[in-house]
């Protein structure tokens, strides 16, 4: 069966980043955010449901393009008992209560983790550096949040994450690794883990020059420490090719390998996978040419909360969909 797809709109940016949180925490939807009305006039696709605040009510009736099958609005008072309209500040589960669709749609699944299993270990690599490789490992992260506890690594040399994120750890990977290097007692990793949007990460390199000191034998040091934390995800961005590459990919579980259109990207993404080949390995690799880029967008999309719970994260939920069920899918 098609999941639902749902346009949530609502001019507070807060209010409806917290609401597809909820959703995509409880519901198997596909779920767009629009926080303009002009971004939601000039968009042309069609939806099952939009639940909307009522500064949005009259421009759903004169879209030029794209059908909505059924409509609620938010509204701001207790007493408004008009049909479809729906009283904005109560809980999320009473809203859910009163759209008869999303009573039809399963659930979420539950944990992946078991006693007999270990961490599942996913790599994210881009041969040509994809501009979106941070946000599509970020997306990947908060949609597999739905199944456990993930934790995020990235291994940029040059990470934009704390300037997105707008926060900073005093202890980042350098001082974790330096830690595993020439500590022999127990190492406390909460000092070094933060949280976003319910994601676990480790602040990456400040230095762009660190990440080329780092041996292979301290890289193997980190994954398998990792490995051993209560996570039933890693999550790792490798943003170059770091020493003992070859062996870290191997303890991978999976391994995405992003790519643009054209031939030109195509040839990148071709040397790469000759080069997997050759080193006659076991590894699960998904090739996935990326739809979009940071320069088309839709409106608003440089908030980081919206590219990961917008087109970009229905995006990686179509993808770990499409994986379950055997099939490729793509979304634009």
């Amino acid at each position: 069966m098609k999941n639902l797809e749902l346009a949530l709109c609502d001019t507070c940016d807060e209010y409806i980043l917290k609401f597809a949180s909820y959703l995509m925490d409880n519901m198997d939807v596909g779920i767009h955010i629009f926080t303009t009305t002009e971004g939601f006039y000039s968009d042309d696709s069609d939806y099952d449901i939009a639940i909307m605040s009522e500064d949005f009510k009259e421009i759903s009736e004169f879209r030029p393009k794209g059908v909505i099958k059924h409509k609620y609005f938010l509204c701001e008072s207790h007493d408004n008992e008009d049909a479809n309209f729906i009283y904005k500040y109560q809980s999320m589960t009473n809203i859910m209560d009163e759209i008869k669709e999303l009573k039809k749609v399963k659930c979420v699944g539950a944990s992946i983790h078991n006693s007999n299993t270990k961490s599942k270990f996913v790599g994210v690599y881009s041969p040509t550096c994809h501009e979106l490789q941070l946000p599509f490992s970020m997306a990947l992260s908060q949609v597999s949040k739905t199944y456990g506890k993930i934790l995020f690594l990235d291994l940029e040399e040059i990470s934009i994450l704390p300037k997105l994120l707008g926060k900073n750890n005093e202890r980042n990977l350098m001082d974790l690794l330096y830690e595993i290097d020439t500590n022999t007692n127990h190492i406390d990793l909460s000092e070094y883990i933060r949280s976003f949007m319910g994601v676990d990460y480790i602040e990456p390199f400040i230095n762009p020059n660190e990440i080329s000191e780092i041996d292979s034998e301290s890289w193997i040091g980190l994954f398998e420490l990792l490995l051993k934390m209560d996570y039933d995800m890693i999550v790792v961005l490798f943003g170059r090719t770091i020493n003992g590459f070859e062996k870290c990919i191997q303890m991978l579980d999976k391994l995405y390998v992003l790519g643009k259109p054209g031939d030109y990207f195509k040839k990148g993404q071709d040397i790469f996978f000759n080069y997997i080949e050759k080193l006659d390995a076991e590894i699960n690799l998904e090739n996935v040419i990326l739809p979009m880029s940071a320069s088309n967008l839709s409106d608003n999309s440089y908030q980081i909360e919206e590219l990961l719970q917008g087109n970009l994260g229905v995006f990686v939920k179509k993808l770990l969909s499409a994986n379950g069920q055997g099939m490729k899918e793509n979304y634009g």
